[in-house]
C-alpha cells in the first residue's frame, strides 16, 4: 500500500510539473504574439539577427520596462560567425574552387571571382566589427522609436503592436523565401551539371547573400517603423485640418453654437479629453524630432553595411550580365556540360536577387523620406485654413521651421544617397563597366584564321614563276 501511495504521489507530481510547463510555454507564446510595446514587437527581428551574429542584443525586463541588453553570448556568436566565414573563403580560394567556375572559365571570370571574394571577406569582417562597435547607435534607434510611441499615446494615437509584430514576421518570411529559392535554384542547376563542389565553395557562394539578407531584414524593419510613424503624423495633421474646416463651416452657417475647446482623439478614437490643437502640434514637433533622431541613428549604424550591400550587388550584377551576354552572342566556354537555359537561368537569377535587394532598400528609404516631406506640406495646408487660433499658427510655424532643419536622409557612407536616384546611377555605371568588359574580352580573343599563310603564298609564287 505504501508503494502504491508513493507511486500515485509521484505520478501526481509529474502531472503537476507537466501542466506547469505547458502553462508556462502557453503564457510565453501568448505574450510573444501579443506584444505590448515597441521593443517586444521587434522580437522576431532581434532573434533572427542575434542568431545570425549580426547583433548581440536580447530583450530583457528592467523595472517593468522592456529594454535591449547586450549579452556575452552575442559577442561570442558574432566572433564565431566571422571566423567561419573567413575560413570558408580561405579554403575555397586555396582549393581554387568557385561556383562560377563551374559555368565559365576565362580571365574575366577569374577576375570576377577574385573581386567578389575580396569584397566578401572585407565586407564580412567590417560588417561584423562595425555592428559590434556601433551597437549603441542601434540601441538609440530602438529607444527613440519607443519614446515616439509614448508621445503618440499622449495625443490619443495608439500603435497596433500586434500588427507590427506580424509585419516583421512577413519581412523575415519574404527575405528567407528569396534566400531559400536562391540557394535551391543554384544548387539544382550545379548538381544537374554533374559537377560537385566542396562545402567551403558553397559557403563562400551563399554567405554574402546570407549576410545581406540579415542586414536588409533589420534595416528594412527599422525604416519601415519610422515611415509608418511619419504617416501617423500626417494623418493627425489631416484630421486637425478637417476639424478646423468643419468649425469654420459651422461659423458660416450662422447658428448659435457654443463649442468647448475639446479635441477628439485622432484616427477615429472614441474618447474625448481636453487638449487644444496647439498642444497637439507641440507633441507632433517632439515626435518628428524623435523620428529624425531614430533615422539618424539607423543611418549611422548601417552606413557601411549599405555600402557593402550595394557594392556586392553591383559587382555581382555586372559580371552576371557579362556572362549572359557572352554566352548568348559568342557561345562562351563552359567548364561542364551545361545547357544554354541552365547557364542563363543561373546567372540571371543570381543577378536578379541582388537587384531586388537594392530595390528593397531604395524603396523603403524613399518612402520614409517622402512621408517626412509630406508633413511640411500638411503643416502649411493647416496654416492656410487656420484664421482664428494665433497660438496654433505659432506652433505650426515653429514646426515648419523645424522641418527645414530636421530632414531625413540615408546614405552609404556618404558616397551616394539611398533613394531612387541610386537606381539611375547604378544602371549607368553598370552599362559603362559592361561595355569595358566586352571590349576587354574582344581584345583577348584570338585573331581570325587566315585561309592562306605567308609561307604557302611564297611557295605558290615560286611555283608559278618561270
Amino acid at each position: 500500500m505504501d508503494c502504491q501511495s508513493s507511486s500515485e504521489t509521484h505520478s501526481h507530481q509529474s502531472d503537476i510539473t507537466v501542466s506547469f510547463l505547458i502553462m508556462t510555454v502557453f503564457t510565453w507564446f501568448r505574450d510573444f504574439v501579443n506584444p505590448k510595446n515597441f521593443i517586444e514587437a521587434q522580437r522576431p527581428i532581434i532573434a533572427v539577427t542575434f542568431l545570425g551574429g549580426l547583433t548581440p542584443f536580447k530583450v530583457a525586463k528592467e523595472q517593468n520596462e522592456t529594454v535591449l541588453k547586450c549579452s556575452i553570448f552575442g559577442y561570442v556568436n558574432s566572433f564565431i560567425h566571422t571566423t567561419i566565414f573567413i575560413l570558408c573563403y580561405v579554403m575555397a580560394i586555396s582549393k581554387r574552387q568557385s561556383v562560377t567556375g563551374n559555368f565559365i572559365r576565362s580571365e574575366i571570370s577569374n577576375l570576377g571571382d577574385v573581386l567578389q571574394a575580396g569584397t566578401g571577406i572585407g565586407a564580412l569582417i567590417m560588417t561584423f566589427i562595425y555592428s559590434i562597435f556601433l551597437r549603441f547607435k542601434l540601441i538609440e534607434a530602438f529607444h527613440s522609436l519607443a519614446r515616439t510611441d509614448q508621445h503618440l499615446r499622449l495625443i490619443g494615437v495608439e500603435i497596433n503592436y500586434k500588427k507590427s509584430f506580424y509585419r516583421n514576421n512577413l519581412i523575415i518570411f519574404l527575405q528567407v523565401l528569396v534566400l531559400g529559392t536562391y540557394a535551391a535554384v543554384s544548387s539544382a542547376i550545379v548538381l544537374n551539371s554533374g559537377y560537385l563542389l566542396c562545402l567551403s565553395a558553397w559557403m563562400s557562394f551563399l554567405l554574402p547573400f546570407m549576410m545581406m539578407s540579415m542586414i536588409i531584414i533589420l534595416f528594412f524593419s527599422l525604416v519601415d517603423q519610422c515611415q509608418h510613424r511619419f504617416g501617423l503624423l500626417n494623418k493627425v495633421l489631416v484630421s486637425i485640418r478637417s476639424k478646423i474646416l468643419e468649425k469654420q463651416m459651422l461659423r458660416y452657417s450662422k447658428k448659435n453654437i457654443t463649442e468647448v475647446a475639446l479635441s477628439q482623439k485622432p484616427l477615429a478614437m472614441s474618447t474625448v479629453f481636453p487638449i487644444c490643437y496647439s498642444e497637439i502640434i507641440n507633441h507632433l514637433a517632439s515626435i518628428q524630432s524623435e523620428l529624425c533622431d531614430a533615422c539618424d541613428s539607423v543611418e549611422d549604424h548601417f552606413t557601411l553595411q549599405m555600402l557593402t550591400v550595394v557594392a556586392i550587388s553591383f559587382l555581382t550584377s555586372v559580371f552576371d550580365l557579362y556572362y549572359i551576354s557572352d554566352k548568348l552572342f559568342t557561345g562562351g566556354s563552359a567548364e561542364a556540360d551545361i545547357s544554354m537555359f541552365q547557364f542563363v537561368t543561373f546567372f540571371f537569377y543570381q543577378g536578379l536577387v541582388h537587384v531586388i535587394a537594392v530595390m528593397k532598400i531604395v524603396y523603403i528609404t524613399s518612402l520614409a523620406i517622402q512621408k517626412n516631406k509630406q508633413i511640411a506640406v500638411n503643416v502649411h495646408k493647416l496654416i492656410n485654413v487656420n484664421h482664428y487660433d494665433e497660438e496654433l499658427t505659432k506652433q505650426l510655424t515653429n514646426l515648419s521651421l523645424q522641418m527645414t532643419h530636421r530632414k531625413v536622409a540615408f546614405t552609404a557612407y556618404g558616397f551616394f544617397k539611398l533613394d531612387f536616384t541610386l537606381l539611375f546611377t547604378l544602371v549607368g555605371a553598370a552599362t559603362t563597366y559592361l561595355v569595358i568588359l566586352v571590349q576587354f574580352s574582344l581584345n583577348q580573343s584570338p585573331p581570325c584564321d587566315q585561309k592562306m599563310s605567308i609561307p604557302d603564298l611564297a611557295q605558290g609564287n615560286a611555283t608559278l614563276s618561270p
